[in-house]
């Protein structure tokens, strides 16, 4: 099977590069500055101390040709729009689109223009940050995907579409419920990229701090609070597998906007948004979220020259 893959950045990158090394047929779709990095340096990706390139089929989409039978969408959510222009040609009656994206804003956005059918919902977890020269930082190995139809039915196309997902270091299952499996994952992603990116410390150092379990409880009763307004509560083991992630003091466990914060990068702040967006839907307060946006967005003025006033 045909193998596209939108983007080859720290999750689109990485999850492109297992499936290369497992023999899959799989081309990369880029940005023209992208392409040039990949054609001189190949597709890099650091584990500890080492790096290891391998050369990639990339194309941009100017040269995209032919439909293909999975797309892998793996850019910044606020790029979809543009990728979907981008890919429009390329799908088939017979693809299925795979989105990486946290949050849900996307789904949207590629059913209005590819049809329920075509999309998948994905719940993708995977530990990997992009380096400024384009190196691909691992770190934690693996990646776990769940993916489904969004109707949480079943198909042939979708069972192609697991086995040709589903490499080593690729472990793909199928939900029946995809989207409450997204808003597990979404949940997860905001409420420790809320909790450390507004104290601006990891897990285990904010709960070494005083107050700084209450603190924790306080942003996942927000976090869940929306979740369960929009018709998505979580079970009662999810909430207490994420308690005790954000408690836990023995933890250096920071989400990538934490990463990408601390060490002076830009921060994708749409997930946040996205979950604000559903927030202010459904009439509900959400302080601390709404406070750690505003930490991030002088973060990322500041990194563009721009007064945060």
């Amino acid at each position: 099977m045909s193998i596209l893959i939108v983007g080859a950045g720290a999750a689109g990158g990485y999850i492109g590069a297992q499936l290369v090394a497992a023999g899959r047929r799989v081309t990369f779709l880029v940005h023209p500055h992208t392409l040039a990095r990949l054609a001189s340096d190949g597709l890099r990706i650091r584990h500890g101390d080492r790096i290891r390139s391998c050369h990639v089929n990339a194309v941009t989409a100017a040269d995209l040709e032919g439909t293909y039978d999975v797309i892998v969408v793996a850019v910044r959510t606020d790029a979809v729009e543009s990728a979907i222009g981008d890919i429009r040609n390329a799908v088939g009656p017979q693809t299925r689109i795979v989105p990486v994206m946290n949050g849900l804003r996307h789904l949207s956005l590629l059913t209005a223009a590819f049809g329920n059918e075509r999309v998948l919902g994905a719940a993708t977890r995977l530990a990997t940050s992009l380096l400024p020269d384009g190196t691909i930082n691992e770190v934690a190995a693996g990646i776990d995907m769940q993916i489904g139809q969004l109707d949480g039915g079943s198909s042939d196309a979708l069972q192609r579409t697991v086995a040709a997902l589903d490499v080593d270091n690729i472990a793909v299952t199928v939900s029946s419920d995809v989207i409450a499996a997204m808003w597990e994952k979404f949940a997860f992603i905001a409420s420790t990229a809320v909790l450390t990116c507004l104290v601006g410390a990891d897990i285990g150092q904010i709960a070494h701090a005083e107050g700084g379990t209450s603190l924790a409880h306080n942003v996942l009763d927000e976090v869940l609070s929306v979740a369960a307004a929009d018709g998505y509560p979580l079970t009662d083991s999810a909430r207490q597998g994420l308690t005790g992630i954000l408690t836990d003091p023995t933890s250096d466990f920071g989400p990538s906007m934490f990463r990408d914060l601390s060490a002076g990068r830009p921060v994708e702040i749409t997930v946040l948004t996205d979950l604000a967006d559903h927030a202010r839907a459904r009439g509900i307060s959400t302080p601390l979220l709404d406070a750690s946006v505003v930490v991030i967005d002088i973060h990322n003025r500041r990194l563009r020259g721009l007064s945060p006033k």
